[in-house]
């Protein structure tokens, strides 16, 4: 009732709704009606099943947020809004977007993904969206967080080439065949600079082999789903920063190919080898700040040599169960902060207790060493060493 008492202010460019519990669904209706010249619609977290046909009267719309409502579909009238730049649905579950979206050729940013809690995490955890043909109208786009590539796949990815100011790109559910389109396309985005790309399942294997010419100023690259080997097209891009491989399997020598990355600073292999060796050479990864070694299953030796890692803050480990000892050469890495383990045996615990464990010497100039175990109840528990 507060929200409607504003109502009568038609001269009211931005509204913004915190913490309202209930929005009787005639209440949205009638704020948009009396607020034509309104520029700024915020209505994140808003109790709303559904978003009124009147939303699109908005000529003068510049940015729409109905992050984390419960509305499942879009209206039609979403095309009429000419002048809108940001498009926010993320953690909404509307599944679609209408034909008319390709109308809205000021748009900037057009952000929209899901995570399903009820799903365990997996490549399902996270859905994109679905959009129907004409994307590729929307040239003046600059973030498209994620798109749905399963349905009709080959035909989205001909129509991201025109695309060419984007400069985050988020695919879910990417096949092998609409994988080769979609380096076509992103050959074309010279300003690309955060690129993610979710396959289809955890057995379809993730090709996107073939860029020959890779964008440029790309720093965030993340890869989830099986590959074949380490795309070659990676170790040239000399501004990346983040470089994450989800379920990758790899199994060659693909640590070679990434050390010499010179502005690389988060690595983050969450069961993305499926060997037993990792060897970490002196000279390499100089300005690596965070590695995460996780779930490698296979794992049962990790060298560091002096020099290698010089500047590494956080280490994460595991589960790996074949991993019986402390990888040796943990104490070079003088510039440590935080030390974790995830999941591995007691004995692997016990050789890390202060003075009796026998490699308590490798960690001891680590601030925090920490030891996550599993729990029924809330998934992982965690204790400090000391």
């Amino acid at each position: 009732d507060n929200v409607l008492e504003i109502t009568g202010n038609s001269r009211i460019r931005s509204v913004f709704l915190f913490r309202v519990s209930q929005l009787p669904e005639p209440s949205l209706g009638r704020l948009v009606s009396n607020f034509k010249l309104m520029k700024v619609l915020d209505l994140e977290d808003a109790p709303l099943d559904y978003l009124p046909e009147e939303v699109g009267n908005l000529f003068h719309l510049r940015y729409l947020s109905v992050r984390n409502a419960k509305i499942k579909m879009i209206p039609r009238s979403i095309g009429k809004l000419q002048n809108l730049q940001t498009l926010d649905m993320r953690q909404c579950p509307v599944s679609e977007l209408p034909e008319e979206i390709s109308r809205l050729h000021k748009l900037r940013h057009l952000m929209a993904y899901y995570s399903n809690d009820d799903i365990n995490y997996n490549l399902d955890h996270y859905r994109g969206l679905k959009i129907r043909k004409g994307i590729g109208h929307l040239q003046e786009l600059q973030t498209l967080l994620d798109v749905d590539a399963y349905h009709d796949g080959v035909s989205l990815m001909k129509e991201l080439k025109n695309l060419r100011q984007l400069r985050r790109l988020g695919i879910k559910r990417l096949t092998r065949e609409s994988g080769r389109g979609l380096c076509t396309s992103i050959e074309k985005m010279k300003q690309l600079r955060c690129l993610a790309v979710w396959a289809i399942s955890g057995e379809e294997i993730l090709d996107l082999q073939s860029i020959s010419s890779p964008p440029q100023y790309l720093q965030e690259l993340y890869l989830r789903g099986r590959l074949e080997k380490l795309f070659d097209w990676i170790p040239k891009l000399e501004n990346l920063v983040t470089l994450i491989l989800y379920r990758s399997g790899l199994s060659d020598d693909w640590l070679k190919t990434l050390q010499d990355l010179p502005n690389l600073l988060t690595l983050d292999l969450d069961q993305g080898y499926d060997g037993g060796r990792l060897h970490f050479k002196a000279e390499g990864f100089q300005k690596l700040k965070k590695l995460d070694l996780g779930g490698l299953k296979g794992l049962n030796l990790l060298i560091i040599d002096k020099g290698a890692l010089p500047l590494l803050e956080e280490l994460s480990i595991g589960p790996s169960p074949q991993l019986n000892e402390v990888p040796s050469g943990i104490q070079y890495l003088t510039k440590l902060t935080s030390l974790a383990f995830w999941d591995m045996t007691k004995d692997f615990l016990d050789r890390m207790k202060a003075d009796e464990g026998q490699d308590y010497w490798i960690v001891q100039h680590i601030p925090v060493v920490r030891f996550w175990l599993k729990d029924t109840e809330t998934g992982y528990k965690s204790f400090i060493l000391w």
